[in-house]
């Protein structure tokens, strides 16, 4: 049975999620990351009944492309329909997460802040307002973890095995969306009925799930590896070196540092056990920050301290108004936090992540993951594989490329769970720093999606003053999200060299090299159907010379608050 959790306060948790990312304002024409591909294969479906890719998705895509559809239908054929559809999907996310953690025994005031602390987290809140498919994928799994929950509340055998199979069935149809949910099906259901094996009929009931789910996402990874312009990822990429394991432990240690940024809410509320640490810990603690603090000092001389600050890992929270470089644009971008701070708050998470970890071990709070008793004992064994699991399949990524921020959403609810079980053992509740950080954190998220959105206004605005000139959109250059859309509109698709199907998809053109460095950019060889004449740029851009239109203003809710888009006029290279 679930403790004493109240339904309308998840849906309240979820609402005010909701509305936080409506308040943001997050409506754009053009492709916010990934999700110009998914929107694309949204208005196809639409349009035609049928899945069409356009060499960009490594997702699957699909109830979500279902979903988006309808709601495009209703709504017209529009970037803010397709995003419209994930506002319910938003919205049941944090409350099945509080529902969850009340089926895990936390109390209603850790619940409510456990399930405001995903929802309103800098990483959630943008994604939340976007058409990709890391929020629909966290549903998914969060959908599994909640049926298994009630599989083992369930106090008969014909319940239980029931809502095991709701929890396997589901998880497959909805693992679809992106495959790393499917871990739920393959890993967290087994698990479950491993817990219940002294029930009749449980295990092998498991076990003729776990098959059928197997064999059902075999044949799922078969079909989209069969269809065109499918982008289908491989685990092994290629041999192993030592400067890839260097790199792999670079990127864990960040993944941790960031990880513990985004709980840094609930951390907060072990600051005030440092008094009771041992003598030896209230030294060590400040001693780490102080040499630290030496260290960020010598690579600020350097001028490379930014790479060791917060975020630590790149992609959306970088792109927050923390990091000035990019991948996306050409040009710097706006930074709200300097690095001076971005240092402070490093030394803040690294410090209260220390006294949290040398609290619970001192005092031997972690205790409930190998007790028997209680609800919450059920914690470690039902998500534990899971995370294990997680974690395998993101170390190939860390290996050969890099770990995305956005990456760790799916880990986020489980880290979650085991602090908020961590301060109900410890009589612990969140403190006024925990609940002004928490505030903090949604109103930055809020405040920085808000920025992230109309900077993609401005920059479709200064599309739009080329346009009126009689330019085509081909002959335009602004940033990869509205490249990528230009392509697959011309195009039909992106040049990828990992599409298999058809085998002459790709296309080796590297004409893009006859640009000057400081214009290119690493998506230049993926639209080989574009050759620009102008571009839309960032500040202290070092491309193209000034063209005969003018600047592009947009308010940012961000410091600093007036910002631009500039418009230059570059040589097109030769003609194939």
């Amino acid at each position: 049975m679930a403790s004493s959790v109240r339904w309308w306060e998840g849906f309240f948790c979820g609402l005010v999620v909701v509305v936080a990312i409506v308040v943001s304002r997050p409506y754009a024409e053009m492709g916010f990351i990934d999700d110009w591909s998914y929107v694309k294969t949204a208005f196809e479906y639409a349009r035609t009944g049928h899945f069409v890719y356009n060499g960009w998705a490594t997702a699957m895509l699909g109830w979500q492309i279902l979903w988006g559809a309808w709601f495009v239908k209703l709504f017209g054929y529009s970037f803010t329909a397709a995003r419209l559809s994930m506002l319910p999907v938003d919205l049941v996310s944090i409350w099945l997460f509080y529902s969850i953690l009340g089926r895990f025994g936390i109390t209603r005031r850790n619940a409510v802040f456990g399930a405001l602390c995903l929802g309103l987290s800098p990483l959630f809140i943008p994604l939340g307002a976007s058409y990709m498919t890391d929020v629909p994928g966290l549903f998914v799994i969060l959908l599994c973890l909640y049926l298994c929950l009630r599989a083992l509340d369930a106090r008969q055998d014909r319940a239980a095995l029931l809502w095991l199979a709701a929890a396997a069935v589901t998880n497959v149809a909805g693992g679809t969306v992106r495959q790393i949910a499917w871990l739920g099906a393959l890993v967290m259901v087994p698990s479950a009925a491993w817990m219940m094996r002294r029930r009749r009929g449980v295990l092998i009931a498991g076990a003729i799930l776990w098959a059928l789910s197997a064999v059902s996402i075999f044949i799922c990874l078969q079909w989209w590896k069969r269809q065109p312009y499918s982008v289908p990822e491989h685990i092994v990429q290629g041999p192993v070196s030592a400067a890839m394991v260097a790199h792999l432990l670079v990127e864990l240690l960040k993944a941790v540092l960031c990880t513990c940024l985004l709980v840094f809410p609930i951390l907060t509320a072990w600051l005030p056990r440092y008094k009771t640490l041992p003598r030896k810990a209230r030294i060590a603690i400040p001693t780490l920050l102080a040499v630290l603090a030496g260290f960020a000092f010598a690579l600020h001389v350097k001028r490379d301290l930014h790479a060791w600050t917060m975020p630590w890992l790149i992609h959306l929270l970088g792109s927050e108004g923390i990091f000035q470089s990019n991948w996306e644009m050409i040009g710097s971008r706006p930074v709200t936090i300097p690095v001076w701070l971005q240092a402070v708050i490093s030394l803040a998470v690294i410090g209260t992540a220390a006294t949290f970890v040398i609290a619970v071990y001192s005092r031997d709070e972690r205790s409930f993951l190998t007790d028997k008793a209680g609800r919450i004992s059920h914690i470690g064994p039902l998500t534990g594989p899971f995370v294990a699991a997680y974690l395998c399949l993101l170390l190939p990524r860390a290996l050969y490329v890099f770990l995305y921020d956005r990456y760790l959403l799916g880990l986020l609810p489980f880290i979650i769970v085991v602090l908020a079980a961590l301060l109900q053992q410890s009589n612990l509740r969140p403190t006024g720093i925990a609940n002004m950080a928490l505030v903090l954190f949604g109103l930055y998220g809020v405040l920085a999606t808000h920025d992230l959105f109309a900077l993609n206004r401005a920059r479709i605005a200064a599309v739009q003053e080329v346009r009126t000139s009689g330019v085509s959109p081909k002959l335009i250059q602004a940033g990869f999200e509205f490249d990528g859309w230009t392509e697959i509109q011309v195009a039909g698709h992106v040049n990828e060299k990992r599409v298999e199907t058809p085998a002459d998809a790709y296309v080796q053109d590297l004409r893009y090299l006859q640009r000057p460095e400081p214009c290119r950019l690493g998506f230049d060889e993926d639209v080989r159907a574009l050759n620009r004449a102008y571009l839309v740029v960032l500040a202290d851009a070092s491309c193209g010379v000034q063209s005969g239109f003018p600047a592009v203003e947009y308010r940012g809710w961000l410091p600093p608050y007036r910002r631009w888009v500039y418009i230059r006029k570059v040589p097109q290279i030769p003609q194939r």
